[in-house]
Parts: structure tokens; sequence; C-alpha cells
């Protein structure tokens, strides 16, 4: 019971992590807009966000399951 209550522990502790860091990362999209008014300039704070979540929910975009594909094969040798 102890090993349950540790997982349930650390999952919580990396998904609080995972939404400070989305949270900081739309903080920071917010204020490069207000400052800019540009979408562009902040898109890249909003896939920092998006990329947190997806740490939360699991999902992964298409270069995240390739690199996770490729990262277990040894090409070339």
């Amino acid at each position: 019971q102890n090993l349950n209550e540790h997982q349930t522990l650390l999952a919580r502790r990396r998904h609080l992590d995972a939404l400070l860091n989305a949270n900081k990362s739309v903080s920071l999209a917010k204020a490069i807009f207000l400052q800019t008014q540009s979408g562009e300039l902040m898109a890249e704070d909003l896939r920092s966000a998006q990329k947190s979540l997806n740490e939360i929910t699991g999902e992964f975009n298409t270069e995240d399951l390739l690199g996770k594909i490729f990262s277990s094969f040894c090409i070339g040798k």
C-alpha cells in the first residue's frame, strides 16, 4: 500500500509541476501579446504550455511520437 501511495504522490507532483510550467508559459505568452499585439511572437510559449499539459493527459504530437519510437532503436550499429 505504501508503494501505491508513493506512486500517487509522484504522479501528483509531476502533474503539479506540469501545471506550473503551463501556467508560466501562458503568462509569458500573455505578456508578450500585451506588449507586441503579435500572435506569432507568443506562439512558442503557447506550444510550451500545450506540451506541459500533454504531459498530464498523455497526448503526444507527431514529433514526440517519432522521437519515442526512434529513441529505442540504435541505427547504424
